[in-house]
């Protein structure tokens, strides 16, 4: 199985990001369900924290605060691409449905 990599991140209107893998492939991840979820994400609920998203070493993951292990915020890429892959799929679905439905 491939492991995915970022390519790179960054924010788009709170709490979405827009995330970019090496292969090109790239979706909107919103945040706002984790974020509301559960304190370790609520450093996220500061929109200039939240813009400091960052990509770590090799697109092995990214997130906010890196550097300070034990400390960060990250996510996982192959999680990410599943959310991502999911939603591109739901949204084609709805699409197909919607003119399936115009047409009849």
């Amino acid at each position: 199985m491939k492991t995915h990599r970022i390519a790179s991140v960054g924010p788009l209107q709170y709490p979405t990001l827009r995330v970019t893998f090496d292969d090109g492939i790239a979706g909107i991840l919103d945040l706002s369900d984790l974020i509301a979820e559960g304190a370790i994400f609520a450093p996220l609920k500061d929109g200039a924290y939240f813009r400091t998203v960052a990509v770590g070493e090799g697109g092995r993951t990214f997130g906010w605060n890196l550097e300070a292990v034990g400390h960060e915020i990250d996510f996982c890429p192959d999680a990410t691409r599943i959310r991502i892959e999911t939603q591109i799929v739901e949204d084609l679905a709805s699409r197909y449905e919607s003119a399936q439905a115009a047409a009849a």
